[in-house]
């Protein structure tokens, strides 16, 4: 049987929750290549809020960020 969370768990994940569902509301309107794989990433992230294994901290951060950041566009032209 697990563990019952404390406070400050339950304190983690609620802000964790709140931070991913501002990330998706506000690049609900954004475009990119970049843009659809990252808004499934967070609703995948909150699907699975109840899963033992949560990505940590900087993972975390990288599925906050990702619908914002473009991903670099590398030169065509090879040597």
């Amino acid at each position: 049987m697990p563990s019952m969370p404390t406070e400050q768990e339950k304190a983690a994940r609620r802000v964790r929750v709140t931070a991913a569902k501002e990330a998706l509301s506000r690049s609900a309107g954004l475009g990119g290549a970049h843009v659809a794989p990252a808004r499934a990433a967070l609703k995948n992230f909150l699907r699975q809020l109840n899963e033992p294994s949560q990505p940590n901290d900087a993972v975390f951060q990288v599925l906050i960020d990702a619908p914002f950041r473009e991903i670099p566009v590398r030169s065509q032209q090879r040597r």
